[in-house]
């Protein structure tokens, strides 16, 4: 029996932005011992959305070809995926058509145009919320109207940090990142300044590093009022041996008095309460150090959560 024919949603592109995150502090608590992540890592963090990120465009066709194109934006495009289909993004949308194609549902394609500005390689998860914001996109636009369960199980499937730009929200998250508690924001209404290093840093050795603190006790998420004072990021120690994260740090933490690394490197945040300040810092900062790429001032993101659809 023939599908029915696939009703376009979209004529124009549908614009939207994949918002970066913020670890504010990251701690691993040694390894997972059974289930599907037996071996992994165990980690604790609070994952802050922040307002900044990749721009994608969208355009749904009848055919069910996938075709995603990379532009260069505040990033260049040096980092680009070798081949299209080693990209998260395509091979996010490939997922989610793939399981329409499971269900007998009528799926086409896509046209994406990704306008790259989140740092690769810097610890801000930009490729994860890309296929994140392509997922919850493209169920919409292909008019599949998916559950978050769906969503969030082909987002574990494509990447630690996918999950909680699929669910939209700032949380605390255990596990491998995956098992997310969403809470509201410790920094609702702040702002940050983020410097990005002239460093790229390789998660899977970040995590091999003989420096790298494995054995930190497990928290409650009522401990999450302590973040500044008592978290720290497990893969500090080691990035600051590079000079480029070392300087980048130290200018932050002597203008604002606290500078963090977020994820495993090498991108390094501090916090201000309003943008003016923020701006200000970020202006005494670039005065400060000469190998940061660039510096990102950007506010924090409110939960915006997807939807439970059936």
């Amino acid at each position: 029996m023939a599908s029915p024919p696939l009703v376009v949603t979209a004529v124009e592109p549908v614009v939207l932005r994949a918002p970066i995150k913020l670890n504010l502090f990251l701690h691993i608590n040694g390894k997972i011992s059974e289930g599907r992540f037996a071996d992994y890592h165990r980690l604790q963090t609070y994952f802050q959305r922040v307002d900044y990120g990749d721009e994608l465009h969208f355009r749904v066709t009848e055919s069910p070809e996938l075709i995603v194109h990379w532009q260069a934006g505040a990033e260049s495009l040096s980092h680009r995926p070798a081949s299209m289909q080693q990209d998260l993004v395509w091979r996010a949308a490939q997922s989610l058509q793939q399981l329409a194609q499971a269900r007998g549902l009528p799926v086409g394609g896509a046209q994406i145009l990704l306008i790259k500005h989140a740092p690769v390689g810097g610890g801000l998860g930009g490729g994860s919320s890309a296929a994140a914001t392509t997922l919850r996109a493209l169920n919409q636009l292909w008019s599949l109207h998916f559950p978050a369960g769906d969503l969030m199980e082909l987002g574990r499937r494509l990447g630690a940090d996918v999950p909680i730009f699929v669910a939209g929200v700032n949380a605390w998250a255990d596990g491998i990142g995956d098992q997310l508690t969403p809470m509201p924001s410790p920094l609702a209404g702040h702002w940050f300044v983020i410097a990005a290093p002239q460093s790229h840093r390789p998660t899977a050795a970040s995590f091999a590093h003989p420096d790298l603190v494995k054995n930190t006790p497990l928290n409650s998420p009522d401990w999450l009022p302590r973040w500044r004072t008592d978290g720290f990021n497990a893969f500090e120690t080691q990035c600051l041996q590079e000079p480029a994260i070392a300087e980048c740090h130290a200018a932050l933490h002597a203008v604002t008095g606290f500078a963090r690394l977020t994820g495993s490197g090498a991108c390094v945040f501090t916090t201000q309460a309003t943008a003016a300040e923020a701006q200000r810092a970020a202006e005494e900062i670039s005065r400060k150090i000469k190998t940061t790429d660039r510096l990102i001032v950007a506010p924090a993101l409110a939960n915006d959560p997807l939807p439970d659809a059936h």
